[in-house]
């Protein structure tokens, strides 16, 4: 009686309240690798077989249906993305699922509007902050082949202080391709649960030899792109760390929390402050209170967690320090998924 199915190319699985099935057409066993007797909690992410199941199941029970975008495991046990039906058929539960994975494929090379409007505007400032620093080091480079024939020691001192310059230059060139993969880097996004305290003591560890850190953290996670959470934490960090040089009692204090429903991240430098001037233009793009700063990191971070829906604020008194505090939602999954919600 089920035969016509096998025609359809999406996925029909029909399993009973033991969460055994019962039926599964072509497409099915074709995309998830799974036959009649298999259990439904094969093709399940793992925080989704207990809570989320039940939920729907129980929602069925109640002869009304459910549908959302999911992620299932296909048959090579990745995550495939799909859209879900759920529904009641005699005493069995129907999954009624369409792959999507063509279609978000052919996404990745679609941009958000409002994205492409940002990196065009964002580009006239990053050719330009790329040509200075080339000039800059074009310009050292021809007095280095000047002083190079005709070398005493006065001269040989000013030769490394012409290098030393052509190495900074250099060296914001990398910062700023560095800056610019982020963003290219940044579609499509990799959803995953990130432990933001792992992120944080695995950016200030490699900081360690410049500032003294003190961290307070607890476990706390977001669904985000760990890569996204990675430079955020790392520009804010820099920024910290410009602000307590040449100081020798400056530290970095960071706190990972969580409250409600959103993942608090704290960094606070004791460093020179920012004046209320120079606070309210710390996010705009290309605006830096350093020559050898581009300025680019703090909007990018801005944008990236302004994605995210969350939000960063900054704090900052003249000869006292800065505080940035990053807020992002904790969990951005719907409550069928988190809680029960029938009996």
């Amino acid at each position: 009686m089920w035969g016509f199915l096998d025609k359809l190319t999406d996925a029909i699985v029909v399993f009973d309240k033991d969460k055994s099935i019962r039926y599964v057409n072509a497409a099915a066993k074709d995309i998830f690798g799974i036959n009649e007797g298999s259990s439904i909690l094969e093709i399940l992410k793992e925080d989704d077989k207990t809570v989320f199941l039940d939920n729907i199941m129980k929602l069925a029970d109640k002869n009304e249906s459910y549908s959302n975008f999911m992620r299932f495991l296909n048959k090579d046990k990745d995550l495939l993305f799909c859209w879900l039906n759920v529904f009641k058929w005699d005493d069995n539960y129907v999954f009624e699922i369409f792959d999507l994975s063509l279609v978000d494929a052919r996404a990745e090379g679609i941009t958000d509007s409002s994205y492409v409007k940002i990196l065009k505007y964002m580009s006239v400032g990053i050719s330009h902050s790329i040509r200075n620093p080339i000039m800059s080091a074009g310009g050292m480079l021809s007095r280095i082949k000047a002083k190079i024939k005709d070398i005493d020691g006065k001269d040989a001192e000013k030769l490394i202080k012409y290098i030393e310059i052509v190495e900074k230059s250099l060296y914001r060139i990398i910062s700023i391709i560095a800056n610019i993969e982020v963003v290219s880097n940044s579609l499509p996004v990799k959803l995953q649960r990130v432990d933001v305290s792992d992120v944080v003591l695995s950016v200030s560890e490699r900081y360690k030899d410049r500032a003294k850190f003190e961290l307070d953290m607890k476990k706390t996670y977001v669904y985000a792109d760990k890569m996204h959470i990675g430079f955020v934490v790392e520009e804010i960090i820099k920024n910290a760390l410009d602000a307590i040089e040449n100081q020798d009692d400056g530290k970095i204090s960071i706190k990972v929390f969580e409250s409600g429903r959103l993942a608090f991240i704290e960094i606070e430098d004791n460093g020179r402050g920012m004046s209320k001037e120079e606070l309210s233009l710390t996010t705009i793009p290309f605006y830096s209170t350093k020559p050898s700063n581009m300025g680019i990191g703090l909007s990018l971070a801005k944008f990236i967690i302004e994605g995210y829906h969350g939000e960063i604020s900054i704090e900052s008194e003249e000869g006292r320090g800065t505080k940035v505090t990053i807020a992002i939602p904790s969990e951005k999954r719907s409550d069928i998924r988190i809680k029960r919600l029938y009996g």
